[in-house]
């Protein structure tokens, strides 16, 4: 009898602690939506629903145009309130019934989810939704030409996630401080 009370409640935290650890787990955007340097697609939409809130925050929409058919129903994920915040998103900036034009990827496993790469809402700007995808494109010259605005949390980011060739090349451009973390906007050159 004794054993199996003991059985009993070490089946029970052993359940417990898994559940735990499900309730908490996070995934990863890459492993969902390709690497950081995939090629993405443009997408406009319109916002039929709008959950700002974590794990992520998300938003259902219908296409409007871009590569994806017209009517069809897809759900935007992205970063969780805090970070969705450092990048410089507000739960104020977007409002059911918005345009939306995206650069985004779409989900490995042909879900109908997008990860954004950038987002314009209405005829605002486009703006970056991933540091180390900037990263990648500034070290490989092709930032500017994306029309792209740069997220607040950029400058002082660690480029180790954008890898360690894009950590190379920006440290070569003079775009890391002494600590090893990104400069953004890059210092304009001196005037004599």
């Amino acid at each position: 009898m004794f054993a199996a009370n003991v059985r009993s409640r070490v089946l029970v935290l052993a359940v417990s602690s898994i559940a735990a650890v499900s309730a908490s787990a996070h995934h990863s955007s890459q492993a969902e939506f390709g690497p950081f340097a995939s090629p993405t697609i443009d997408v406009e939409a319109q916002i039929v629903a709008i959950n700002w809130g974590n794990p992520h925050i998300s938003m259902d929409l219908t296409i409007t145009g871009g590569t994806l058919p017209v009517g069809e129903h897809w759900r935007l994920v992205s970063h969780p309130v805090r970070i969705m915040e450092e990048y410089g998103f507000q739960r104020g900036d977007f409002a059911v019934g918005d345009s939306l034009k995206l650069k985004t990827w779409l989900h490995v496993r042909k879900q109908p989810l997008l990860w954004p790469r950038a987002i314009q809402v209405n005829d605002g700007p486009m703006r970056s939704n991933l540091r180390f995808t900037d990263m990648i494109d500034i070290a490989s010259g092709v930032f500017d030409s994306l029309n792209i605005v740069a997220p607040l949390n950029l400058n002082g980011s660690p480029p180790a996630r954008a890898g360690e060739e894009t950590a190379k090349k920006l440290a070569e451009m003079g775009l890391l401080d002494a600590n090893g973390l990104m400069i953004w906007p890059p210092p304009t050159p001196s005037r004599r």
